[in-house]
């Protein structure tokens, strides 16, 4: 299966039905169409939410943004990021009057439900979608075909998504219910905790676990020599269908971008693997770098190993953000670690007074400046007003009004101190990898100086939190574990996953290679991938070392345009101009342009696995 081309026009929206008459409008078969939900304009980081949109879309080489029916406040953030003569500003007015002038060949009426399933049929039909309540629907489009697109219910406008997905891979699509949410993550946390389960064996927890997950889901039939992309809320659903390759894209949020990003990557004539980073700290068996690094050279592949002590929080978190890789492989433990509870008191914006238990866990790494750390924090809201952050019913309870972005803005300007603390034994969610000198707490802003990079992340139960952070930040595919694994199988599975033939689909190649590894007749499979579908591992041979420098020097001068006016982000810029400045003293000392063109050829040769 190969990556369809992707619309040079893209659709803005939070309106779903909207988004899916305009999907109608400005389909071309065989073409992915982008649909993109609007910038959370609500977040404390509301300006960067427009920033991961206008990145995509540029990745995507996309000429036309259609912005259909956004705020004000949205459409001020996008436009202030876009050429002019890009934009095409559109409502559901808009579209109606275009319609009654030129009214199209058919229109399917539909519900209000299962809309994504109405999309496809219409796109499929070449009709219009007309939504109308109490109209006849269905909740799957089924022909057969040999990929199978699976939708959790529960957020409309991915379903929009889905449906155009389906359509550019020729696809199935089955819309299953949504799942409770306490009840998703009651099932994760099972298989985090699988080796802390009494009362039965690991083997027969997996069974169970497999079954449940497929009662979950039971209208789901598994294509014969085909495979599922399961568009998800918190469940791994793959899990439960070992029988064939599947994929995992999480609805919520940015799903827009993380497609985009993914079949962006997979059809750019530029993009492939030429650098790959392997981060081992030692703190656990790691047989599977040495093979991953050994098959990877023999592909062609320049890669850097981060061992022992240089696996520090401070060079792997430069290196995760700002380098230009293309894969990255991590070795090490994963899990929730100790950390504080702090309660704070304070007036949000209407003047009411809240009280918010906040549980934080952090990651520790060193600065330029020996008397300053640079402290990660992880945050988990546990309480708010004396209501749990996760009771179902919370809304009902209380207004949670501005209490949380008051809380954020207060604590960036340094103006709140906890009113109590204590110490707790585990942050819920917090996923923290072990590395040399501290935990490592993976939050990336960017991954590899904006690019869109694989992820392979063989850290125990690095799935459940850690694959939707990378996402966010912007990776094509994140592949982890659901439960903790050995360092031999953890070997097996990695160095099959990255010798097979490059053709063939990421989810089929781990696929592949869980099977490889593991006994047909046994539930253990453990890796799990997030990520579209038709991408591959594709290596991309050319002069790498020029190339990473070409990178680098151009992201050290945007760093330089950067200003700032806090001493704090002084400091911040100064170090990440600092760290690019070494990068590319090095390259031209290991790579310069001074040796000979036989010798520099040598040493391309043999010199494309290498330790920083």
């Amino acid at each position: 299966m190969k990556c369809p081309p992707i619309r040079k026009l893209a659709i803005v929206s939070d309106d779903a039905e909207l988004a899916a008459r305009l999907s109608c409008v400005f389909k071309r078969p065989g073409y992915y169409l982008p649909i993109l939900d609007g910038p959370r304009m609500a977040r404390p980081d509301g300006s960067s939410e427009a920033v991961r949109r206008n990145n995509a879309i540029a990745k995507a080489g996309v000429t036309k943004i259609a912005l259909a029916d956004l705020t004000a406040e949205q459409h001020d953030a996008m436009t202030n990021l876009l050429p002019s003569k890009s934009i095409l500003t559109t409502t559901s007015h808009d579209l109606n009057e275009v319609l009654r002038e030129r009214p199209p060949p058919s229109v399917l009426k539909w519900g209000r439900n299962n809309i994504g399933v109405g999309l496809l049929t219409a796109l499929r039909g070449n009709q219009l979608l007309e939504f109308i309540d109490g109209a006849e629907t269905r909740n799957a489009e089924l022909k057969g075909r040999e990929h199978l697109v699976v939708c959790e219910a529960g957020e409309p406008l991915s379903e929009v998504i889905a449906a155009n997905y389906a359509f550019a891979l020729d696809a199935d699509l089955l819309i299953i219910s949504e799942v409770d949410k306490d009840a998703a993550e009651g099932l994760t946390e099972e298989l985090y905790s699988l080796y802390d389960l009494h009362g039965q064996s690991a083997t027969d927890s997996l069974v169970q676990l497999a079954k449940r997950v497929r009662e979950l889901c039971p209208a789901v039939v598994p294509p014969d020599g085909g495979g599922i992309t399961f568009f998800t809320s918190h469940i791994p659903y793959g899990f439960g269908f070992p029988e064939v390759p599947s994929t995992h894209l999480k609805v919520y949020p940015d799903l827009g971008v993380s497609v985009l990003n993914g079949l962006a990557a997979g059809n750019a004539d530029t993009t492939g693997v030429r650098f790959a980073v392997l981060v081992d700290p030692g703190q656990t068996p790691a047989p599977e770098v040495k093979a991953v690094a050994q098959s990877l050279a023999k592909r062609r592949v320049f890669v850097r190993g981060y061992p022992w002590k240089t696996a520090n929080v401070r060079d792997i978190t430069n290196t995760v953000e700002l380098f230009p890789y293309d894969f990255l492989l991590f070795a090490t433990h994963c899990g929730d670690t100790d950390g504080y509870r702090f309660t704070y008191e304070f007036n949000d914006s209407s003047g009411q007074t809240r009280r918010l238990v906040v549980d934080t866990a952090i990651g520790v790494a060193r600065t330029n400046d020996p008397d300053m750390l640079n402290v990660m924090q992880f945050q988990r809201f546990h309480e708010l007003d004396g209501v749990s952050w996760s009771d179902p019913k919370k809304s009902e309870k209380i207004e949670v009004g501005t209490a949380v972005k008051d809380f954020v803005e207060l604590n960036q300007a340094k103006e709140l101190e906890p009113v109590e603390r204590e110490l707790i034994p585990r942050v819920l969610g917090s996923a923290a990898l072990k590395l040399a000198d501290h935990n490592y707490i993976a939050m990336p802003r960017e991954l590899a100086d904006h690019g869109s990079p694989v992820i392979f992340n063989n850290a125990c139960a690095s799935w459940h939190q850690l694959s939707g952070r990378f996402m966010f930040a912007g990776a094509r595919a994140y592949i982890g574990t659901l439960f903790p694994v050995t360092g031999t199988e953890a070997a097996q599975v990695a160095e099959f996953f990255v010798e097979h033939d490059e053709g063939i689909p990421l989810a089929e190649a781990l696929w592949r290679a869980q099977n490889k590894t593991y006994d047909q007749s046994q539930m253990r499979r453990p890796y799990v991938m997030t990520g579209v579908y038709p991408q591959n591992l594709h290596v991309f041979q050319d002069d790498v070392p020029s190339y990473i420098q070409r990178r680098l020097e151009s992201a050290l001068d945007s760093w330089n345009e950067h200003t700032s006016q806090s001493d704090f982000e002084k400091k911040l810029i100064a170090e990440i101009r600092d760290y690019y400045r070494s990068e590319i003293d090095w390259f031209k000392q290991k790579w310069g342009k001074n040796t000979s063109k036989r010798q520099t050829r040598r040493a391309k040769r043999k010199k494309r696995l290498f330790l920083r």
